[in-house]
């Protein structure tokens, strides 16, 4: 289906939201943008994750990771890089990762060239961008101010050690922008899943004894706000990783979608001393057709260390 021809029941971004925002001042204030790419025929996965601060010191973390990797995976960082407070995410290159934004909402090309990795690719968006502020609650603010999700597909190289892989695929991206409070949370499943002509994520929240659940279902060329999600089930291994999460959900538009998702790689990903990211990429299943998808669990380090002296506990 043509982007032009999707009909949703989510209010749309304004344009300008694509672009980099001016932040509080405050200590946790941040923005960033993140891409995802999901090979499983190769057996590697990878993400672009620039950011900015509010106090304008902009960095960024690359990885490539799964068993195609040497190694089991390549991660590469920056930080602390000053930039003007007119540079942009519309052409912003610093710390070795360049990303052009076209179209708005709509496209994007992203290379980096790092020590061990470099990527080239384009991002084509196949339905508008997923704003948090369109749920009747909003977006969380000890998260973000807003954000944004969008499926699409993407085009490129990923050159690991020097061997280069084109590819013609799924993928997804988010915005952000606004304070990030890492421990307001004590758990949360950040979930994609993205077929040819089906696209799904998921924001499922815990935190102050509540839950709340931010997300859409594209299909049948309508985008609408997710209502419920149901985690039928999901599978740990003793490292706490996922390996196969079931969900099935309920959208506002009436609809229900079955999803299966299976880890394909994974990559732990610290962001501090107390707050973990198990990042698993993965194949799915969405109402019984394949796809691609992504799935990342937060947790506390020290639950994790506790956890992970009872294994035989997983339920």
């Amino acid at each position: 289906m043509r982007y032009e021809d999707v009909t949703t029941d989510c209010a749309l971004l304004d344009p300008a939201d694509d672009g980099r925002h001016k932040l509080r001042d405050e200590p946790l204030a941040r923005e960033s943008t993140v891409f995802c790419i999901e090979l499983p025929e190769h057996g590697i996965a990878g993400w672009v994750y620039p950011r900015v601060t509010g106090d304008g010191l902009a960095g960024g973390t690359i990885c490539a990771f799964g068993p195609g990797v040497p190694g089991g995976s390549i991660f590469e960082s920056f930080r602390n890089v000053p930039v003007a407070d007119d540079a942009c995410f519309k052409d912003w290159d610093v710390g070795g990762v360049r990303l052009t934004l076209g179209d708005p909402l709509r496209t994007a090309h992203i290379v980096y060239t790092g020590e061990r990795v470099a990527m080239d690719f384009t991002f084509e968006a196949t339905h508008p961008a997923y704003s948090y502020d369109s749920h009747p609650d909003g977006c969380p603010q000890y998260f973000a101010d807003n954000r944004f999700e969008q499926s699409g597909r993407v085009k490129g190289t990923i050159t690991i050690e020097g061997r280069t892989i084109p590819f013609d695929t799924l993928g997804q991206r988010d915005h952000s922008w606004g304070t990030r409070n890492w421990g307001v949370n004590y758990h949360y499943k950040w979930f994609h899943a993205t077929g040819e002509d089906s696209a799904i994520h998921f924001f499922k929240m815990e935190y102050l004894g509540r839950h709340l659940i931010r997300g859409y279902v594209y299909k049948d060329g309508h985008m609408s706000q997710i209502a419920d999600v149901d985690v039928i089930d999901f599978v740990l291994d003793q490292d706490m990783i996922h390996k196969e999460i079931e969900v099935s959900i309920k959208d506002v538009a009436g609809r229900t979608t079955h999803i299966l998702s299976k880890h394909f790689a994974h990559q732990v990903y610290p962001i501090d001393e107390l707050n973990i990211l198990n990042e698993v990429a993965t194949t799915t299943v969405i109402d019984g057709k394949p796809g691609l998808g992504w799935c990342e669990m937060y947790w506390d380090s020290r639950y994790l260390a506790h956890m992970k002296q009872h294994a035989h506990i997983r339920r």
